[in-house]
């Protein structure tokens, strides 16, 4: 293996590894704070003769509720003005952190890309039937482009022999973040099938590892 090689195996390591470290490191540090700011609550229960083991699981739970309510406030306030200015100036204050803004950079431009249906990422809200990573298993893709740069295509059909096979440019998202990491890969048109689901319903779905059934979802709205 050449030292090229081995590099970017490694940077590509560093570039999955890190965001899952940070947004690990937050969830744990904001289940800590939100648990300290319950504990008169638990005070209270072992007054009350509570068990101490059933009031760790009651404050464990009760975090989770708490942080699932403030996430659910600040998505409803960042799809306002207010919110979009407020996460702008985040933004620009993350990002001009060494080290830690470029990985923030690309994971936002990344969700963005995956989650904003706005004209410009109109062509990624298309959802696909890969067959990956091996023959009669298949995967969901986001379709990115309906065909990949020409000196891609000219390369690929040298590679198999056929000048004229077709190719669309599709994301392959890993479960269970798919703005974390995924590949883009370039796949003969004849091998890609279209699936009745919108990206909304494919990034839940691979965001639950396939536990929620979207068809089920979908029909019971």
């Amino acid at each position: 293996m050449s030292e090229n090689h081995l590099k970017t195996k490694f940077l590509t390591g560093i570039a999955v590894v890190i965001p899952l470290a940070v947004s690990a490191w937050v969830m744990l540090s904001l289940f800590n704070f939100v648990g300290g700011i319950l504990s008169p609550i638990s005070e209270i229960l072992s007054e009350n003769g509570v068990e101490s083991g059933n009031i760790v699981v009651i404050i464990q739970i009760l975090s989770v509720v708490l942080i699932a309510i403030v996430v659910l406030i600040i998505g409803t306030i960042a799809q306002q003005q207010v919110g979009e200015n407020i996460i702008k100036t985040v933004d620009n204050y993350v990002t001009q952190i060494p080290g830690i803004g470029s990985v923030y950079q690309t994971t936002r431009q990344m969700s963005d890309l995956v989650l904003d249906p706005s004209e410009d990422g109109a062509q990624f809200r298309e959802v696909k039937l890969v067959e990956f990573p091996a023959e009669n298993a298949y995967t969901l893709a986001f379709l990115t482009s309906e065909s990949p740069p020409e000196s891609v295509t000219t390369a690929a059909n040298r590679i198999i022999g056929d000048d004229s096979a077709a190719y669309q440019t599709v994301f392959l998202p890993m479960a269970p973040n798919p703005v974390m990491g995924g590949h883009l890969t370039h796949v003969p048109v004849s091998r890609i099938e279209d699936v009745d689901m919108t990206v909304e319903q494919a990034v839940q779905y691979i965001l639950t590892t396939g536990i929620v059934n979207t068809d089920a979802s979908a029909e019971s709205m």
